[in-house]
């Protein structure tokens, strides 16, 4: 069970959840009546991909999923994050297109990550999107800037407005932080150009979740799946094709927002988990977190040690000597909506 589960924890915060949502609606209101007022980037198209919940949702491989397919479109894409969990202030230049340009500590995993992945777009973090947005149009002169994780950072204007809803997930229990794990209320989503729900080869019960959704906006939607593509060793970089982990027994580490995600498609693969370890989402790895995975690992019958891609980041520099260490590469497959969407870049935005 975890935070958003516990009935107690619910009823306990509920007054809060209350007063944060009354705080989020008179935000919204001043945003959509013009009272806070929205700045424009006149030299470039805007995406921002993000959701009303909190992470886990798939943003950043949908990001990566976007940025691939303009750029082999031939559009000058560029990325802009937060950098959630970064050491770093202010503006940060994670890769110029060319080379990678900070580390994990100024970057932040998820940045990183996608800065490793498409090694020809530029990646920079700012919190205030609107400043990295200008500095990334005049060093960069992109096409198209996306947004990752931005469906709450209203000041900048966007010329499609992605949000992310996982299908495994849907909306929990509906409540508000800190009640539940939504940002915005369910009815934010009427903002949204094209709804995108992802892990859709895991979802309990799509139909209702889509009735919700249908209430809200009827905007286009797409689905997607995540893959599993190989497994590659953390410290020589082999890569083994998937039924390398079929009938293996296998030792999890993950530090992101949705363990059982990770779980399930391991599982699926045909591996038999017989223990995992879980931190918190972009948990910061020290060399005591390595001795547990260790000592963990040779307690058990555990054959590997199978992390995500995302945790390898924050991994590798601790794990040089351990030949066990191996992580997962996982894609996304959509399964319904490629036309939508490329109709949304170009017929939206002007964008394809």
């Amino acid at each position: 069970m975890n935070i958003f589960e516990n009935k107690i924890i619910q009823i306990i915060f509920l007054p809060i959840s209350i007063v944060y949502g009354f705080i989020i609606r008179i935000r919204n209101f001043c945003y959509d009546s013009g009272i806070f007022f929205i700045k424009k980037i006149d030299t470039c198209k805007i995406i921002s991909v993000g959701n009303i919940s909190v992470g886990g949702t798939g943003k950043t491989p949908v990001v990566k999923f976007l940025a691939d397919l303009l750029h082999q479109s031939g559009v000058k894409v560029a990325i802009l994050s937060r950098g959630y969990g970064r050491k770093s202030k202010g503006t940060v230049i994670v890769s110029n297109g060319k080379q990678i340009l900070a580390n994990i500590d100024d970057s932040g995993d998820e940045p990183l990550l996608l800065a490793k992945q498409l090694r020809s777009i530029p990646v920079v973090v700012e919190a205030n999107r609107y400043k990295g947005a200008l500095l990334m149009a005049k060093k960069f002169s992109p096409d198209v800037i996306l947004l990752d994780d931005a469906y709450q950072h209203r000041r900048i204007f966007r010329d499609l407005n992605i949000a992310i809803v996982d299908a495994s997930q849907g909306f929990g229990n509906g409540y508000l932080l800190p009640s539940g794990f939504l940002r915005e209320p369910i009815s934010s989503l009427k903002r949204a150009d094209l709804i995108w729900y992802t892990r859709i080869d895991q979802e309990t019960d799509f139909v209702h979740l889509q009735k919700i959704v249908h209430k809200v906006t009827t905007v286009p939607k797409i689905t997607s799946s995540y893959v599993p593509v190989k497994l590659i060793q953390m410290n020589t970089k082999e890569q083994f094709n998937l039924p390398f982990l079929k009938r293996k027994n296998v030792l999890l580490v993950s530090g992101i927002a949705n363990h059982t995600s990770f779980e399930n498609t391991v599982i699926e693969i045909g591996a038999d988990v017989v223990h995992h370890i879980k931190f918190s989402d972009h948990h910061h790895y020290r060399m005591k977190d390595i001795k547990k995975i260790i000592s963990t690992f040779h307690s058990t019958n555990a054959e590997i040690i199978l992390t995500t891609e995302k945790d390898y980041y924050r991994l590798t520099e601790l794990v040089q000597n351990l030949t066990d260490f191996f992580y997962l590469e996982i894609e996304i497959k959509i399964e319904a909506g490629y036309d939508t969407l490329v109709n949304k870049l170009s017929a939206n935005s002007n964008i394809l």
